[in-house]
């Protein structure tokens, strides 16, 4: 059993809470210590960020965070340094990448996995990759052999055959794209996201977890109370762009705000 599936079939948690932020922003020593207040105020899953220089998932926010962390060296010994890192601090919290597919393919996919897996990473996600492709297939497989989640999304736009077809390659949990469009703050989501997660709950049985837009401990206690997991990116992002320059006050911002959600969240 995977330590995510795990994670959700114990009953400890009602709706997770996964919190993102990219590694290397504005340093990877800083995002060591972001990483470890992130953890210690609540996070039930922590979703890490690969820098890439064609992030084209992400908003705004979220690519002004990526080119600040590419001004510093990246290197792959680097990242799963850092890592293993937020890892030991918190073993029992399970840590999960989003990446694209180029950097693990320069990598070398099964090098990516062996040093994804001993820094104490146990699931990626990979916007740009569809599950319908033989690379998908093969890193599923591979994925699966190191008990490891491969971790799809599925948007609005997604059709019902689509939907039907990725329960094949899919583990973990289900990264719901609550919005049209990349990632960023939202004052509103679609009357029928409630509907569209029950459906998909209900077709994939797989934890739906709900993400792109979500800000606002009101929100958080809203979408939790039918998602199976809250992911928030951009308003995380924001707090380290705004205070990063001053190393305290920035940390202390992240944790005030990881505990606001985390009440949020029943």
């Amino acid at each position: 059993m995977s330590k995510i599936k795990d994670l959700f079939e114990s009953g400890k948690i009602k709706s997770a809470f996964i919190p993102y932020f990219t590694l290397g922003d504005p340093n990877y020593n800083d995002s060591i210590e972001f990483g470890k207040t992130i953890l210690d105020n609540g996070a039930d899953i922590l979703e890490l960020g690969i820098p890439f220089s064609d992030p084209v998932a992400d908003g705004p926010v979220i690519q002004r965070a990526v080119a600040r962390s590419l001004k510093n060296k990246f290197s792959f010994s680097e990242i799963f340094r850092v890592t293993k890192e937020i890892h030991l601090h918190k073993k029992e919290v399970p840590l999960v990448y989003l990446t694209y597919f180029n950097p693990i393919f320069h990598c070398g996919i099964e090098e990516f996995l062996n040093q994804a897996k001993d820094s104490g990473v146990v699931g990626l996600v990979i916007p740009d990759l569809p599950f319908d492709t033989k690379e998908s297939e093969f890193l599923f497989q591979e994925l699966r052999k190191r008990d490891m989640d491969l971790i799809h999304l599925v948007t609005p736009a997604s059709t019902k055959k689509r939907i039907e077809a990725l329960k094949k390659t899919s583990t973990g949990f289900i990264y719901y794209v609550t919005s049209f469009g990349v990632t960023g703050e939202r004052r509103e989501f679609s009357v029928d996201l409630k509907e569209r997660i029950r459906f998909l709950k209900e077709t994939i049985q797989l934890p739906i977890c709900a993400g792109f837009g979500i800000s606002t401990p009101d929100q958080a206690s809203q979408i939790s109370g039918y998602a199976d997991g809250i992911i928030i990116g951009s308003a995380i992002q924001r707090i380290i762009e705004e205070n990063g320059h001053e190393f305290p006050k920035a940390k202390q911002a992240l944790a005030d705000y990881i505990a606001k959600i985390r009440v949020a969240i029943p």
